[in-house]
């Protein structure tokens, strides 16, 4: 909040510096080219004061902790400068001179971002004073107003003589004292509403900001829930960038697969994992998609299923890569390769992965069909050897006779066990091997 509170005191700062820069750039061009016959000598003087006196108290802030400690110090600095921004304005010529106000009521659009609302009230008082008393430092003015509404002003005649009084600028202009009346009663309602739109206008941008700074808030929450949720993933992956490649986001898992500490999310992914084809990985990347790759992991070679799936943010693509190890895809193709039917039947009755002989002979549509139907064996159950581990067993399967030999496992206490059955045409040899 201090910080955020500094940033604002300087641009406050540098609006009370634009309005010095211009009334002293006002006076200097209307004097240099004769445009006013003004003695610029105490109006600059006036400005130069200022600006010190600014650069004073500006320079104490540095040493200043309390927001309320500063939110002071640039009152003060707010009402030193409206009060002698209004003796430059009387010196350079008062009513002669209507769009000097201007410069005093710029800081007005400022003030929002670091008064309170009565201090800001406090110096638009104080600068309405300043538009006063422009009017009872006019002989004519102050005659006009106690001659048609009774009003007796102070004439500055009786005025301290330490108070500047406005001088002539222009000595061919005279205005009528409605018109000056008109002048700075306008003037007065424009520094008004200017303080009023300011406030909104900056009330309103602080709502914006505090919406803004609550979504980036909700957005670095997000991004870490996200960052969370891939490093628990059960899953071995990673949100890879798809311009560079590199890892944003790893899994727990990946990192403990590859050796890849959660510190150093942003090494390259083909760094990281030993593809045998890494331009299939780089496609891969790009365009999203299903692969199988062999791989080096700890000097072992392994068989790894990539699937990818592309997203587009809002200003960069990711990837979201998910690696299985798919060393039973050689196990598949191995056991495909068999001549003799090979299948599995689990703990249901159910016929599991047929190789390509067991298809031949049985039909695409004997995975998952039951056992005993399909296989039409008289045996009721034959292939459940429990207890053994392993045994041989003759058997009639569709009018023919095999040897099956038939290996129990136990894959998990939900699955139950698993019996893998391997059929041999019966010979004379192996007939007498059954138990």
């Amino acid at each position: 909040m201090n910080s955020e509170f500094r940033q604002r005191k300087s641009m406050f700062d540098n609006t009370w510096t634009l309005s010095i820069a211009l009334a002293s750039s006002g006076v200097v061009v209307s004097w240099y080219f004769g445009l006013a016959q003004i003695d610029i000598t105490p109006i600059i003087w006036a400005l130069a004061s200022l600006a010190f006196l600014q650069f004073a108290l500006n320079s104490r802030q540095a040493y200043i902790e309390s927001v309320a400690r500063l939110r002071t110090l640039a009152m003060l600095s707010h009402l030193l400068g409206i009060a002698l921004l209004g003796i430059a304005w009387h010196l350079a010529g008062g009513l002669q001179q209507p769009l000097f106000p201007l410069f005093v009521a710029l800081p007005l659009i400022a003030s929002p971002l670091i008064l309170s609302y009565w201090q800001q009230q406090a110096s638009l008082g104080l600068l309405l004073v300043v538009l006063a008393s422009a009017v009872v430092l006019s002989p004519d003015t102050n005659s006009f107003i106690q001659a048609r509404y009774g009003i007796g002003l102070v004439s500055p005649d009786l005025l301290p003589a330490w108070i500047p009084r406005s001088r002539l600028a222009f000595a061919d202009v005279n205005t009528s004292p409605t018109f000056n009346l008109a002048l700075m009663g306008t003037m007065a309602l424009f520094a008004i509403a200017l303080n009023a739109v300011a406030r909104a206008i900056i009330a309103a941008l602080g709502r914006m900001i505090a919406r803004s700074e609550s979504l980036q808030e909700e957005l670095r929450r997000a991004q870490q829930i996200t960052a969370d949720l891939i490093f628990k993933a059960p899953y071995c992956e990673a949100i890879v960038a798809v311009g560079s490649g590199r890892v944003l986001h790893a899994s727990e898992r990946f990192s403990q697969l590859f050796n890849v500490s959660t510190s150093e999310d942003g090494s390259f992914l083909l760094d990281v994992v030993a593809f045998a084809y890494p331009d299939v990985i780089r496609r891969l990347i790009s365009n999203g998609g299903e692969e199988i790759q062999g791989a080096t992991i700890n000097g072992r070679d392994v068989v790894l299923r990539v699937r990818a799936s592309v997203f587009d943010l809002k200003d960069s693509k990711v990837v979201r890569v998910s690696i299985e190890n798919s060393d039973d895809i050689c196990w598949r193709s191995a056991v495909d390769a068999l001549e003799q039917p090979a299948f599995a039947v689990n703990s249901h009755g159910k016929v599991m992965f047929l190789n390509k002989a067991a298809k031949a002979a049985f039909g695409e549509h004997a995975e998952g069909a039951r056992a005993d139907v399909l296989l039409g064996s008289a045996k009721n159950r034959w292939w459940d050897i429990a207890p053994l581990e392993s045994a041989r067993r003759i058997i009639d399967l569709q009018g023919r006779q095999y040897l099956a030999s038939i290996r129990r496992e136990r894959i998990a206490q939900s699955i139950g066990d698993m019996y893998f059955v391997y059929l041999h045409a019966r010979t004379t040899q192996n007939a007498a091997a059954v138990v």
